[in-house]
Formats: structure tokens, C-alpha cells, sequence
């Protein structure tokens, strides 16, 4: 009887014990939802309006005054996404709006042979509202903006055909992000697709539990971590100035590398604390209090920001620079630390044992 009774007791108690820890795992992620996530799909869904209207603006009277303001309009939403790129699951993984907002890293060069191939064209038909969003994905979003508005921007002010087609080019892409940041937004707040529970609006579990819903926070903040590191900096930066490859560099032709990367390490940053409400060095705490992980990796992180910062000239440039390179190398490495101390000690201090693999991103 005693035996049964200390079987019982102790059932109890685990009982207990994970009712709390799903209480703090609800918790952080409805922190998370509504403090990080939310805020930054808001400011990317307003800003991706203006730039409609900007794009509207600059075509109905093409001026050099009016590009500098559609430029601008241009780095505010290419700021918004980068301070919610991280965010991999929910509605951004619906109709391949990732790739549709920013098709990049392009590996095999399709955004400039498709690019290239419509400019030849001269198709205006595929620039209807309805039409636009099932042509190919590299030239639906901010990479092929881009190349309009800066490296192809004198064509804007070419009598004819070939501005007219631009400008339609522009226009199209605008409203096409414009449409996708307000759809984004509306469907993680609609109540009934239940993007900030653990269940569809069909009531078909997503995730087995809060804490599999923190496990993808988790991912993002590694994963954030990874892209930086392999795509953003390792593929342009060569072991020398002189062997490394400048048009590898995220948004070269605008000159934001650099930005974004700070942007993206900032972000990080918010998401690992929670906006400084409720974050994972919180559930660190409960977990393992006492422990130095949370603010190790604070500290680890405010200097790879600080390194970021301090490389004052665009990446694209600065990899190729002897005296900046040294600099791009110690971010790198940097990163690399705050990678390896995601995947061991934050890990282990959460208690976390899916194995790697969910946070590789493959």
C-alpha cells in the first residue's frame, strides 16, 4: 500500500511539474506572438503600403527627386523584413511567400536569366494583379526590386517603351508585397487559423504541446544564426581579401549587406529575450537557475554586434578591403560562437533533447 502510495505520489508531482512547465511555455510563446512577432509583420505590412503608394507616385511622374524616395521607401521595407526574416513558421510558410518576399541566396543565377528574359519580352500582361503573383518567384520580391531601382534605375528615364515597362515592373512588385505583408499579418491575427495555439481551425494538433511550439522559436534563433554565418558571410568571404567574392554579399547593388546582418543579429537578440518581457533566458532561469548560459550568450552577442558595426563601408566592399576583411573574419567567427552556443549550452540548459537536426534547417 505504501508503495502504491509513494507511486502515486510521485505521479503527482511530474504531474505538477509539467502542468508549470507548459504554463511558462504558454507563456513565453504568447510573449513571443504577440510582442515580437506581431509588432514586426505590422510594421513590414504598413511599410510595404507605403511603398505601393510611393511606387504609384514615382511612375505617374518619373523624376531623379521621386527614385530617391522610392529608394528610401525601398530600404524601409527591406529594414521591416529583416527584422522579421527569422521568423519561419505560420503564414509565411503558406503559398511560398518566403521565397516570393526574397528569393535569395539565388545559387544558380535565375532571378537575372528570368530577369532578363521579361525585360526582353516587353510582356506587360503578366503584370495584372491576378497574374503577377504565379510568375516565377525570383522576380516577385525585394532582389528583383532592387535591381530596378538601383542597378537598372537609369531605365526609368528612358523616353518610350523600355521606361514605361519599368516602371509597370515596379508597380507590380510593390503591390504584390504590399498584398502578402497585409495577408501575412491578417491570418496571424484571424482567430480561426490559430497560428497562436497548438491547433488548426480544424482542430488538427500542429504541435504536440507548448513546449514543440518553443522548440520553433528556438529553431528560428539558431537558424537566424546559421544563415548569417553560411550564407551571408561565408560564400562572399575568402581566406584573403584578394580570393574573396563580393557579389556573393546580400544587396550588394543596394549597399544594405551589412544592415541587414545588424538588423538580423538585433533581432536575434529580442527574440532570445523576449523584448525584455519574457524570453528564453526566462525560461533559462526557471530551468536552471543560477547558471550563466543566458548571460553568456548576451554578452557574446552584444560584441558580435558591436563587430558588425564597426565595419563602417558596405560588405560587398569591405571583404575586398585588408583592413575591414580582418574585421568581416571576427564576425564570422563570432557567429560561429554564438552557433555552438545555441546548439550545446542553451540545449542543454532547456532541457531540450530533439537532437540537432530540427535546428539545422534541412
Amino acid at each position: 500500500m505504501r508503495s502504491l502510495f509513494l507511486i502515486a505520489l510521485l505521479g503527482l508531482i511530474n504531474i505538477q511539474v509539467a502542468a508549470i512547465e507548459n504554463g511558462q511555455y504558454f507563456r513565453i510563446n504568447q510573449v513571443l506572438a504577440k510582442k515580437h512577432i506581431l509588432p514586426r509583420y505590422d510594421i513590414f505590412s504598413q511599410k510595404t503600403s507605403e511603398l505601393d503608394r510611393s511606387a504609384r507616385k514615382f511612375c505617374t511622374a518619373p523624376s531623379k527627386l521621386g527614385l530617391q524616395e522610392i529608394q528610401k521607401a525601398f530600404h524601409s521595407v527591406a529594414d521591416a523584413w529583416a527584422r522579421v526574416q527569422h521568423i519561419q513558421f505560420g503564414p509565411i510558410e503558406e503559398k511560398r511567400r518566403l521565397e516570393r518576399i526574397y528569393f535569395w541566396p539565388d545559387k544558380h543565377n535565375t532571378g537575372s536569366r528570368h530577369f532578363l528574359r521579361l525585360i526582353k519580352s516587353e510582356d506587360e500582361s503578366i503584370f495584372i494583379k491576378e497574374k503577377f503573383p504565379l510568375i516565377s518567384v525570383a522576380l516577385q520580391g525585394l532582389p528583383a526590386l532592387e535591381r530596378l531601382l538601383f542597378s537598372q534605375s537609369e531605365n526609368l528615364f528612358i523616353s518610350g517603351k523600355i521606361s514605361s515597362f519599368h516602371c509597370r515592373f515596379i508597380q507590380a512588385i510593390s503591390l504584390n508585397l504590399k498584398i502578402i505583408g497585409t495577408s501575412i499579418l491578417s491570418e496571424w491575427i484571424d482567430e480561426k487559423n490559430n497560428y497562436l495555439n497548438i491547433y488548426t481551425s480544424s482542430t488538427v494538433p500542429v504541435y504536440a504541446g507548448e513546449d514543440e511550439i518553443f522548440e520553433d522559436h528556438l529553431s528560428n534563433l539558431y537558424s537566424s544564426l546559421r544563415t548569417i554565418y553560411e550564407l551571408k558571410l561565408n560564400r562572399a568571404l575568402g581566406d584573403t581579401a584578394e580570393n574573396s567574392r563580393p557579389r556573393m554579399t546580400e544587396a550588394w547593388r543596394s549597399e544594405r549587406s551589412m544592415r541587414n546582418i545588424i538588423l538580423n543579429l538585433e533581432s536575434a537578440e529580442k527574440l532570445f529575450s523576449g523584448e525584455g518581457e519574457f524570453g528564453i533566458d526566462d525560461i533559462i532561469e526557471i530551468l536552471k537557475p543560477g547558471t550563466s548560459t543566458a548571460k553568456d550568450f548576451k554578452i557574446y552577442m552584444d560584441y558580435t554586434i558591436q563587430t558588425a558595426k564597426s565595419i563602417d563601408i558596405p560588405l560587398h566592399k569591405a571583404v575586398l578591403d585588408k583592413s575591414q576583411h580582418e574585421k568581416v573574419d571576427r564576425l564570422k567567427a563570432q557567429i560561429l560562437a554564438l552557433m555552438w552556443l545555441v546548439r550545446t549550452r542553451l540545449l542543454t540548459a532547456l532541457d531540450m533533447r530533439t537532437g540537432f537536426n530540427a535546428f539545422d534547417g534541412d
